[in-house]
């Protein structure tokens, strides 16, 4: 079966249990918005799809391959992952920093070639990052950094991007932009899962939504189905009637 395949998962701790029985699979290219409370699962599940943890039972396979059977540099090849609050201090350039996507397809102590250049270019041009290529990492917004950061994932140019709440500590306006350009790199025929809090930004560019709750999925779907009114009130405490939709944004907003 092609795509990203999470069959059976189970993972913990000593006895306590983070995942139970984890089933998803991603056999389509398109952004997936993964939601739920804290301590729902959501980091776990995705550092599980990236190979970046190891399941107590159960296995990830990507497009028939068990990610266990790879090595780290191919496994990095083909998923690019983005930690929660990835933003640092490094007093390099923001170019540089986006260069550090290439590491996988480079041999040590390699200049970068013409390859790596073309895929760091695209990636730069597809984040509005150019501009910013010779300023340091460490001296731009945190808007700016989560797009420096994106374009580094993109740079590995794998047919996965994993990401764990890269739109944290955004105001709307810079959460909108990232999330277009995740939506933006669905479109081009990548499988995207994101994890993120803000359930208006998983109703308005998510194709797919996964609720989860305690290690378990609760919902599955397009947003309009996944975030219903029932599910929203049951698994977040909130009332929303109607459920969670896109509020449409006026010309202001940009």
């Amino acid at each position: 079966m092609t795509g990203l395949i999470l069959s059976g998962l189970s993972f913990g701790y000593g006895e306590r249990r983070l995942l139970d029985g984890l089933d998803l699979s991603f056999s389509d290219p398109g952004l997936t918005a993964i939601v739920g409370p804290n301590g729902a699962g959501k980091s776990t599940c995705l550092r599980l799809a990236a190979g970046l943890l190891q399941p107590d039972t159960g296995s990830v396979s990507l497009n028939g391959q068990a990610l266990s059977d790879l090595s780290p540099r191919d496994r990095a090849r083909r998923i690019g992952y983005l930690p929660p609050d990835g933003r640092s201090a490094w007093p390099m350039s923001a170019g540089a920093v986006v260069a550090l996507g290439r590491a996988p397809w480079r041999k040590p102590l390699r200049q970068l070639s013409d390859d790596d250049r073309a895929a760091i270019n695209d990636a730069m041009r597809q984040t509005d990052t150019l501009a910013l290529a010779e300023r340091r990492f460490d001296n731009l917004s945190s808007g700016e950094q989560a797009r420096v950061l994106i374009a580094r994932a993109l740079a590995g140019q794998g047919e996965v991007l994993i990401l764990d709440e890269p739109t944290a500590a955004l105001d709307i306006r810079h959460q909108l932009g990232v999330m277009g350009i995740l939506s933006g790199a669905a479109q081009a025929g990548r499988h995207v899962l994101v994890a993120v809090h803000a359930l208006d930004l998983a109703a308005r560019f998510a194709d797919r939504v996964i609720v989860m709750q305690s290690g378990q999925v609760r919902a599955d779907g397009p947003p309009g189905t996944a975030l219903s009114e029932d599910v929203v009130r049951d698994v977040f405490g909130i009332r929303a009637p109607g459920g969670i939709r896109p509020t449409p944004l006026s010309a202001a907003d940009g």
